[in-house]
């Protein structure tokens, strides 16, 4: 390990640091005002537009953040082209985020936009200032290798550090106005709990830790040499793993991981820790190998079949996509597949191929390899190529071509994960009077979405008082029919199951004591669990829920069709169709009143 254990930080880059945090802190501060927040409740600008919101978050929080890891010397001429770069480019990419949102009407918080572009950029960001830092300490643009895997593990440990930094501290403060508020003080919580107080000192507090931090390298070089030690030994575990895994393939064959739905991010977690681990063992050209002959020639084996397994994870994601078109999710496994096979299959070329000069080679790949994926990142966060646009153009294809029932379709996953792009199909499909005259349901559904107030906005889409427009919305087979009574008690309690057409399925339960009706959900988990109602001379009545035990084919508990159930003989609640078991479990208020005239059968 080569670390450059030299003080980067002079006096005026400490100073300017930790100003730079403060005022972060302070703008914040009135960011989260502007919110609503304050005292008398109402939004200011630039809450009043998502776009200015969004855009002035994204540079306020991202621009300090990349001069935290890459500033080198506060006085260096490339700092004001990293900021004049960095700045609009950054604007823009959080204007973008805000429209998305805001064409939607839709508020901007929650995973569906924030976390993977705060995921991304960050990524990126973090990417960019080993470059940028390393650029700013040798004066040159060609970096060498060894440094930026220096300058990596250096900022990836400044920032754990002060993370824990920060987390201590406010430890500390919970703890100082819990033992004041035990003797009647609650000046200290009231106190600690303000924003007025929390972002100044949470950023001027980082800002201190940051500078002590990183005029610490000497402890970061320990750390990271520990870290490289343990990974040290882990790697072969890793590549007796992949080997072990691929070697077993023949005998399993592979149909069981086309019936998973994760089997391709395992594959790819699997990659990406085998090409991390690998970096940070063979990171120099040492003078002796890290390990013995025959072990290091088995990691090398390890990395050599690293593009069977991207050509398995890729052929698993595209089955997936295949069957059920692009998705938000399906298009970032599939970005962050293409980054996994451009290392891996460089490596695999690198190794047969230069032999003992191949880590020379693998460094220099390595290094363009990173500002790509830098700029993939960025990129996918822009009009040019957002994966959003991407799935809603697919989606819209998918609903065109009749390869999914327009009738059936989730349409609030268009406006609630698609934002605008997502919105625009839907609008499209509305003002399309030809779809609507053959799809009335799929018509009531594009309304609704665009009428929700929120994604768990469940009101019912269908007059509840009309039994056959009830029935309409749940997925029932063509021999089964639930009675009126009981469909008019399902439409009072089930408002998830009519707030999107083929969110629910009803299925008829037949016993020797009475007949039951099971309302399971299909959306998630496919008929995996549901509640359970009985039809009586008096009416529909819901008695309790029910759970599958499981099947005798472990697909068939997501096969999607489930036909009439027969119950089993005994003295329990338990219903099969031949393939898998279902168990009744009773309500308390039903067996509380439960009427007598019920307990002649109750053992079956």
């Amino acid at each position: 390990m080569t670390m450059d254990t030299h003080d980067p930080l002079d006096t005026a880059s400490r100073y300017a640091l930790v100003i730079i945090a403060l005022l972060q802190g302070g703008v914040l501060c009135y960011l989260h005002f502007s919110l609503g927040f304050g005292a008398e409740g109402r939004q200011l600008w630039p809450a009043t537009d998502l776009r200015w919101l969004a855009a002035i978050y994204t540079l306020v929080i991202a621009l300090p953040g990349f001069f935290y890891m890459g500033l080198e010397r506060l006085r260096d001429s490339r700092n004001l082209l990293a900021a004049a770069v960095l700045a609009p480019l950054l604007f823009w990419l959080g204007w973008h985020l805000g429209w998305l949102a805001q064409a939607a009407d839709l508020a901007l918080r929650g995973g569906n936009f924030i976390m993977p572009f705060v995921a991304s950029i960050g990524t990126s960001l973090f990417i960019l200032a080993v470059y940028f830092r390393a650029w700013s300490h040798g004066g040159r643009l060609k970096v060498s290798y060894p440094q930026l895997v220096a300058y990596s593990w250096q900022n990836a440990l400044i920032l754990a550090l002060l993370g824990l930094f920060i987390g201590v501290f406010w430890l500390l403060l919970m703890l100082w106005s819990e033992l004041f508020r035990i003797i009647g003080v609650d000046v200290f919580a009231t106190v600690f709990n303000e924003p007025i107080f929390v972002y100044p000192v949470t950023w001027l507090v980082g800002g201190i830790g940051l500078v002590m931090i990183r005029s610490r390298i000497r402890l970061i070089a320990m750390v990271q040499f520990m870290c490289e030690v343990l990974i040290k030994a882990l790697l072969p575990l890793a590549c007796l793993i992949g080997v072990l895994f691929l070697a077993a393939l023949p005998f399993t064959g592979l149909q069981k991981i086309w019936d998973t739905g994760h089997a391709a991010l395992l594959m790819m977690l699997l990659a990406i820790v085998l090409l991390f681990f690998f970096n940070a063992v063979f990171s120099e050209q040492a003078e002796s190998p890290p390990y013995p002959r025959v072990l290091r020639c088995f990691v090398y084996l390890g990395i050599l079949l690293l593009p069977i397994n991207s050509l398995l994870a890729a052929w698993a994601l595209w089955l997936r996509i295949d069957q059920y078109g692009f998705t938000v999710d399906r298009l970032w496994a599939g970005v962050i597949q293409l980054l996994i096979a451009a290392f891996t299959l460089t490596y695999a070329v690198m190794l047969p191929w230069k032999r003992g000069d191949a880590l020379r080679g693998i460094h220099t790949i390595n290094s363009w390899l990173g500002i790509g994926m830098a700029v993939v990142l960025i990129a996918i966060n822009t009009p040019l190529a957002d994966l959003r646009d991407w799935s809603a153009e697919s989606q819209s294809a998918r609903l065109s071509s009749g390869k999914v029932d327009p009738d059936e379709y989730e349409y609030a996953y268009l406006r609630f994960e698609l934002g605008a792009y997502g919105v625009r199909v839907l609008q499209r499909l509305s003002a399309d009077e030809a779809f609507a005259e053959d799809h009335p349901l799929a018509a009531k559904g594009i309304d609704a979405a665009l009428a929700r107030e929120s994604q768990y906005d469940r009101t019912p889409q269908v007059d509840t008082s009309d039994p056959d427009a009830v029935a309409a919305m749940f997925r029932i087979e063509a021999s089964a029919s639930p009675p009126d009574s009981l469909m008019r008690v399902v439409a009072e309690q089930q408002n998830y199951c009519l707030s999107s057409s083929g969110l629910c399925a009803v299925v008829q339960a037949a016993s020797p004591d009475a007949d039951y009706w099971i309302v399971f959900y299909t959306h998630y988990s496919p008929y995996s669990s549901g509640e359970v109602y009985r039809q009586a001379p008096a009416g529909g009545r819901k008695i309790g829920s029910a759970s599958l035990l499981g099947c005798q084919h472990e697909e068939a508990s997501h096969s999607g069709n489930l036909g009439k159930l027969e119950r089993l003989p005994g003295p329990f609640m338990v219903f099969t169709d031949g393939e898998c078991y279902y168990q009744i479990e009773p309500e308390l208020d039903y067996l509380i009143d439960r009427p007598t005239s019920e307990d002649g059968n109750a053992g079956g």
